[in-house]
């Protein structure tokens, strides 16, 4: 059996950083490294030319680089933006399907479908023909259940349904926990024969380990970390509910502060840091007491997870929550919401709080 893997969730600028990215590659590296007798292809966008030989060179040990193949679009497929065309992005769709059609695959894996809002990722299922089964990661339907806050643009909205339709002509979904396979159950009406849940891990990179002096106070000088911290790390989007978290630690005792500062570990655009810092002064905070990282490489994010005396998760609707059980493998104490896949993925309902109280946010805190 030939399989082919769409890796743009590894490539696009929105998810090559964040946990899809991650997922996607540990994913293409399982099934390679189980691949017996079948043959394994990772399709690359040209779109993200940056991307292509760092992904080329994380898989030259387990796969023949004639088995990554590397097809080319056209600039302005992306939805939204002054370069973006609806001709040129259907084109680029049935372009892509032909050029995977032309490794003669028997099955197609897209580890990110929703994606090429804002940029060069072009996903589509079943568009040219359908006679190649494919099969779909399916994260989450957050937008699809939260319409109001994720689709009010009807550009955004049109991308987002063009997505579904494709999701709907997928051979099978691939869940990554029971709670989003429930969601594609319930909101998608898919078949529960052609729906299954396939979990996630952490990287093995994620794990306890001593941090010597030296580093340890390199990265956090490096950070702004001046002493022991409570760390977030997800993105800064209405759910993850940064907001909420602030408030939150701002309910903590003095004491509990002056020990512990707040670590926003992620990358934040300068409009969310400005709001963000004035809600820090806002909520009667000093400074210093809520420091916003921005972007860290995964080493240090490695070392952070094992420096930091707590992390907390306070996403009020996620598709597994991959953070959470980063934290978890470092050795890490974790508290995060008691809504969506959080439950599934802590296993422990005392450490669980409710997103939408900042009470019981800094209860749970204060208690872990």
């Amino acid at each position: 059996m030939r399989i082919v893997i769409d890796m743009q969730g590894a490539q696009s600028t929105g998810s090559r950083n964040r946990g899809i990215g991650r997922y996607s590659i540990a994913l293409a590296e399982a099934v390679i490294q189980q691949r017996g007798t079948h043959e394994v292809l990772l399709a690359l966008n040209g779109a993200f030319a940056n991307t292509i030989e760092s992904l080329r060179a994380q898989f030259s040990q387990v796969l023949p680089k004639e088995n990554i193949r590397v097809w080319e679009g056209s600039p302005g497929s992306g939805e939204l933006g002054p370069d973006a065309n609806p001709w040129r992005r259907g084109a680029c769709e049935l372009l892509r399907e032909a050029f995977i059609n032309s490794l003669r695959p028997d099955v197609v894996l897209v580890t990110s479908l929703f994606e090429g809002l804002n940029d060069g990722a072009v996903t589509s299922v079943g568009l040219l023909d359908q006679a190649v089964p494919t099969a779909v990661i399916l994260y989450d339907l957050i937008p699809l259940i939260n319409r109001k806050q994720y689709l009010e643009n009807p550009e955004v909205e049109e991308w987002y349904e063009r997505k579904l339709a494709s999701a709907r002509r997928a051979k099978v979904l691939l869940a990554i926990l029971d709670a989003s396979r429930r969601e594609a159950l319930r909101y998608l009406s898919a078949d529960p024969s052609a729906c299954l849940s396939i979990s996630t891990a952490a990287d093995p990179r994620f794990k306890p380990m001593e941090i010597d002096e030296a580093r340890r106070s390199e990265v956090l000088e490096r950070l702004g970390l001046s002493r022991s911290f409570i760390m977030y790390t997800g993105g800064i989007d209405h759910r993850k509910n940064i907001e909420g978290l602030i408030r939150a630690y701002a309910l903590l005792q003095k004491s509990l502060r002056s020990v512990h500062q707040l670590a926003i570990v992620c990358s934040v655009q300068p409009a969310d840091r400005s709001r963000l810092s004035k809600l820090v002064v806002d909520s009667g905070l000093d400074a210093d007491e809520v420091v916003f990282t921005g972007f860290v490489s995964d080493s240090d994010l490695v070392a952070l997870y094992n420096l930091c005396k707590l992390f907390v998760f306070p996403s009020w609707h996620e598709g597994f929550g991959l953070p959470a059980l980063e934290a978890m493998s470092c050795g890490r104490a974790v508290v995060a919401a008691n809504t969506s896949s959080l439950p599934e993925v802590i296993g422990r309902a005392d450490a669980l709080f409710d997103p939408h109280s900042g009470a019981d946010i800094a209860r749970s805190i204060s208690q872990a």
